[in-house]
């Protein structure tokens, strides 16, 4: 019903404008394709409405995200359905506060929880955005601490981001990124590493924990490659990717 819900709701001038759309491949660290993330948005904006399909190695998709448009979007809310582990999340951020309900997996109930919200706080995948905002000080080689919201946790955690250099990534002159957050907690690893492009500071890579759990439960390491720029897509295509019913089972592909 929600599904259905947000397409009804679409303007007819966002029917008519062809919308962006970009894949990562998420591998383990031996090759073995996991899944792969499907994002779509509806203009090239920092702050445009974003959605994440999460796909099977196979194409079948068992999750998907809807990111609201927003003015702060690297603080802007979510909403998650993961059909394969039963977990789901609702974030609503506001100017001042952010309202949590968190489910970890199908065996337990939602626990909800409204925090502040702090000006330059970083709220999932808007870390993305954080570092676009904060590129020319991070190119300057000075470290950026935000707080980073863990919904899973309930909490803030503080994260320090910066550059460690200049890489040539397939080809391409990008900037080597690094976030350390000082412990572990909630399936998310001590230190990520990103390289982003440096003419469109574009993400390219990411290397750390995945934000879904696996089959056995738990938040694998993944290496996450976006090897091209989003291209335009029509709406129908968007449409049609969303509405595809999710799987409950995936099989990993092996190479």
């Amino acid at each position: 019903m929600r599904i259905a819900w947000l397409l009804l709701c679409l303007p007819h001038a966002a029917l008519a404008a062809p919308w962006l759309r970009s894949e990562g491949v998420a591998t383990s660290a031996q090759g073995d394709i996991l899944y792969r993330e499907v994002h779509w948005q509806r203009e090239a904006t920092e702050g445009a409405e974003r959605w994440v399909l999460y796909q099977c190695p196979d194409g079948k998709p068992f999750a998907r995200k809807h990111l609201p448009a927003s003015a702060r979007p690297q603080a802007r809310g979510y909403s998650l359905e993961d059909r394969r582990s039963g977990q789901t999340a609702e974030v609503e951020a506001a100017s001042d506060s952010v309202s949590i309900s968190w489910k970890e997996d199908s065996g337990t109930e939602p626990r909800q929880r409204r925090l502040e919200l702090p000006p330059d706080a970083v709220i999932d995948t808007g870390f993305d955005a954080a570092v676009r905002l904060h590129w020319p000080a991070l190119l300057r080689g000075e470290r950026i601490t935000l707080p980073f919201l863990v919904p899973a946790r309930q909490r803030y955690f503080p994260v320090q981001v910066r550059r460690t250099g200049p890489v040539r990534w397939q080809g391409i002159d990008a900037q080597a990124i690094e976030v350390s957050l000082d412990t572990w907690y909630g399936g998310i690893a001590p230190r990520l590493a990103l390289v982003y492009a440096t003419a469109d500071r574009r993400l390219l890579e990411f290397r750390g924990t995945s934000n879904l759990r696996d089959a056995r439960g738990s938040y694998p390491q993944v290496i996450v490659r976006f090897n091209a720029p989003p291209i335009g897509r029509s709406v129908s295509d968007w449409q049609q990717a969303w509405a595809h019913p999710l799987a409950e089972r995936c099989a990993v592909t092996f190479r």
